[in-house]
C-alpha cells in the first residue's frame, strides 16, 4: 500500500482544491462561488470530513469535494465558498469547529440545504446521525447524501440507519484490528507501532513487494542518540532520563530542582518549551527504561461521576483503568536505568509526595485562597520556609515555579502578621455599635415585592423550558425511527411534568404572598441567624476555626499593594463611606 506523507489541509490549500473539483465537475459558476450575499436564505451547503489518520495515509478530500460539487450540479443549487465546510476531527461524535458552525447556519435558517459525499461523513455514530436529521427537519434544511437515500420517508430514513450501523461497525473493526496489529507484532518478537516513550526512537525493516506494498521483517526499539563509546549521547532524551533517575535516585534531588536545571541548560522536551516537575515525574513513573514494557496494559474511559451533558459531544476519555493481566502483552526494550534505581527514584518521589517536607500537617493560613498577587491577580498560596520552619508565606504561585523562565517577582507576605492585621480590622468592625443590627435591619427591610417579582419570572421561565424539554421527548418517541422508546419517553415526560406542577405551586404562593406584602422570612431569618451567630461569638477568645467561619460568612478578601505597605480588605458587611480607608503598615518579614 501506498503511504501518503501530507501536511494537514490550510485554507490556500483548500481554495485550491475547490476550484479544482468545480472545474472537474463543470460546476465553476455554482460551486464555491465568491461574494454571495449571504443574508438571503437560498444557499446550499457542502461538508466533508477526514480524520487525519484517515488523511494521512488516504487524503479524499480532493474526491470529497468533487462529488459534492457533481451533487450540486445535478441538483442545480449553489454553495457559496464560504459554505464549504471542512474537518479534520474523527466522525464519533459532532463537536467539530465546521459541524459546530453548520448546525449554527442550521438553526439561524441561513441555508436552505447541505450536501454530503458519503453518509459516514456525517458522523459513524447511529444516535448522532439521527439528532442531526432532527434538527435539520425542524429547522426545514434539506439534506442530500451522494451514496444514500435523502428522503424522509420511512424506507430511506431505515436505510440511512442501517448504513449508519454499518459505518460504526467499520470503525470498531478498524480499532481491533489497529490493536490485534500491534499484539502480532509483540508475539513475533517486534515492538508495536506508534510514537515510543522519551529516550527511545522506532526503527524498522521492510521487504518491497511491488507495486508500492512492503512486508515487515522487524521492529524495534532503539536508545535515542549514542556515542562513540555507546552511551547516550550528552544533551540527549536518552541522557536526560539516566541524568533524571541519576538526581532523584542517587542525589534525591526533587522533582522542582531537576526540572530547573534541565531548563537552564537549555535541553527542551519533546512536546513542550521547557520542563516542569509533573513532566519530570512522568518519566520517572515510567518502567520501561529498565528494559521491560508492557502493551496493551490500560486504557482510558469517562468519568461517571461527570454529568453527561450534550449527547452529539465528544465524550473526554479521563480515566486511567488497568486492562485484565491476561491481555497484557510484555517486551524487552533497551535498559537505560537499573531496577535498584527506578525504585529507589520513585519511592523517594511517593514518600516526598506525601508531605515529608511539612510531615504531612496542613499549614493554617486565615486567609488562604482569599488573598491576592498585588501583580497578577492571582490567589497567593501558602509556603513555608525550608530554613525556618515557624515561619510561613504568603506567595505567589509562580514564584514556586522555577522551572519557569517568566515569573511574578511580588514579595511575599508573613501569614501570621497578614492574618492578624486582617483579623483586627475584622474584629474592630464587628465590634461597631449598631453595625451588625444595621445590616439584619437592611436584610429585613429589603424591597421585597421587587424580589418576588423576580422570583416568579424564574419559576415562569423554568416552566417554558420543561414545556419544551416535554416536546422534544414527544417528538423523539414519534420520530421514525424513535430516539426514546415509550418506557423512557413516559418516564421522562411524568418527571418534567412533577416538577412542572412544583413550580406552579411555587408560584401561587409567591403571588399570594405578594398579595399580602408579606416578607420572604426564609431568605431574611437566613441572613438573620447567620448575622447574629457573628455578634453572639465571642471575638477575643475565637478559635482558628471561628475566625475561619467568619471570614468566609463575610467573603472577606485581602488585596496587598506592591510594596506590601497597603492592604486592602473588601467584605460583604456595608460600612458607611464608599470604602475602607487603607490602612498603612509594614509587612517587613525579617527571619527571627
Amino acid at each position: 500500500m501506498v503511504i501518503q506523507t501530507i501536511e494537514p489541509i490550510i485554507k490556500e490549500m483548500l481554495d485550491e482544491y475547490i476550484g479544482q473539483a468545480a472545474k472537474a465537475a463543470g460546476y465553476e459558476n455554482g460551486f464555491g462561488i465568491q461574494g454571495c450575499d449571504l443574508s438571503k436564505p437560498i444557499w446550499w451547503a457542502a461538508y466533508c470530513r477526514q480524520s487525519q489518520e484517515e488523511q494521512y495515509h488516504n487524503n479524499r478530500l480532493p474526491d470529497y469535494l468533487h462529488t459534492c460539487a457533481v451533487e450540486a450540479k445535478r441538483l442545480n443549487v449553489m454553495v457559496p465558498r464560504e459554505y464549504v465546510l471542512y474537518d479534520l476531527v474523527t466522525g464519533e461524535h459532532l463537536e467539530r469547529p465546521a459541524m459546530i458552525q453548520l448546525r449554527k447556519l442550521m438553526s439561524e435558517r441561513h441555508i436552505a440545504g447541505i450536501i454530503f459525499p458519503a453518509l459516514d461523513r456525517l458522523s459513524r455514530e447511529p444516535l448522532h446521525q439521527q439528532i442531526f436529521e432532527l434538527e435539520a427537519t425542524h429547522y426545514g434544511i434539506q439534506l442530500h447524501y451522494a451514496d444514500a437515500p435523502s428522503g424522509n420517508d420511512p424506507g430511506s430514513q431505515f436505510a440511512r440507519t442501517i448504513l449508519a450501523h454499518a459505518a460504526k461497525l467499520v470503525k470498531i473493526a478498524n480499532r481491533k484490528n489497529n490493536s490485534g496489529s500491534n499484539v502480532g507484532r509483540v508475539i513475533s518478537r517486534n515492538v508495536p507501532a506508534g510514537k515510543t516513550p522519551y529516550g527511545y526512537k522506532y526503527q524498522a525493516e521492510y521487504e518491497d513487494m511491488g507495486y508500492g506494498r512492503r512486508r515487515l521483517l522487524r521492529a524495534w526499539w532503539e536508545v535515542n542518540k549514542i556515542d562513540s563509546e555507546g552511551s547516550p549521547e550528552w544533551g540527549s532524551e536518552a541522557w536526560v532520563v539516566v541524568q533524571v533517575f541519576h538526581w532523584i535516585g542517587d542525589e534525591e534531588r526533587t522533582l522542582y530542582w531537576v526540572a530547573k536545571k534541565l531548563n537552564e541548560l537549555n535541553i527542551k522536551p519533546r512536546y513542550t518549551d521547557e520542563w516542569s516537575p509533573s513532566l519530570v515525574g512522568f518519566i520517572v513513573k515510567k518502567r520501561c527504561y529498565t528494559g521491560h514494557h508492557v502493551y496493551n496494559r490500560a486504557t482510558y474511559v469517562p468519568n461517571p461521576r461527570k454529568p453527561l451533558g450534550d449527547l452529539t459531544g465528544a465524550v473526554r476519555r479521563t480515566l486511567r483503568r488497568l486492562k485484565p493481566e491476561a491481555e497484557w502483552v510484555p517486551f524487552d526494550v533497551p535498559t537505560l536505568v537499573s531496577d535498584e534505581l527506578w525504585e529507589r527514584s520513585n519511592r523517594i518521589v511517593v514518600e516526598r509526595g506525601r508531605g515529608r517536607g511539612k510531615e504531612g500537617r496542613r499549614i493554617e493560613a486565615l486567609l488562604r485562597s482569599r488573598v491576592f498577587c498585588p501583580s497578577c491577580g492571582q490567589p497567593l498560596t501558602v509556603y513555608r520556609d525550608s530554613n525556618h520552619h515557624h515561619l510561613t508565606y504568603y506567595i505567589c504561585g509562580t514564584r514556586s515555579q522555577g522551572w519557569k523562565h517568566k515569573r511574578c517577582h511580588i514579595r511575599s507576605f508573613r501569614v501570621d502578621r497578614l492574618d492578624t492585621f486582617t483579623w483586627d480590622c475584622v474584629a474592630a468592625l464587628l465590634r461597631q455599635p449598631g453595625l451588625v443590627e444595621e445590616q439584619i435591619s437592611k436584610e429585613a427591610s429589603a424591597n421585597q415585592l421587587e424580589h418576588l417579582q423576580k422570583r416568579i419570572r424564574l419559576s415562569q421561565n423554568k416552566i417554558d423550558r420543561l414545556h419544551a424539554k416535554i416536546r422534544r421527548v414527544q417528538d423523539g418517541y414519534e420520530a421514525d425511527p424513535p430516539v426514546y422508546t415509550a418506557a423512557e419517553s413516559e418516564e421522562r415526560i411524568t418527571s418534567y411534568r412533577s416538577m412542572v406542577t412544583t413550580e406552579e405551586a411555587e408560584i401561587n404562593r409567591l403571588k399570594h404572598l405578594m398579595e399580602q406584602q408579606l416578607v420572604d422570612k426564609e431568605t431574611g431569618q437566613a441572613a438573620r441567624r447567620a448575622l447574629e451567630s457573628i455578634r453572639d461569638t465571642n471575638l477575643d477568645n475565637a478559635t482558628f476555626t471561628e475566625k475561619q467561619n467568619i471570614i468566609s460568612k463575610l467573603g472577606v478578601k485581602v488585596y496587598p499593594s506592591d510594596d506590601g505597605k497597603v492592604v486592602r480588605i473588601a467584605s460583604k458587611l456595608t460600612v458607611r463611606g464608599d470604602k475602607i480607608t487603607p490602612q498603612i503598615i509594614s509587612m517587613a518579614s525579617p527571619k527571627l
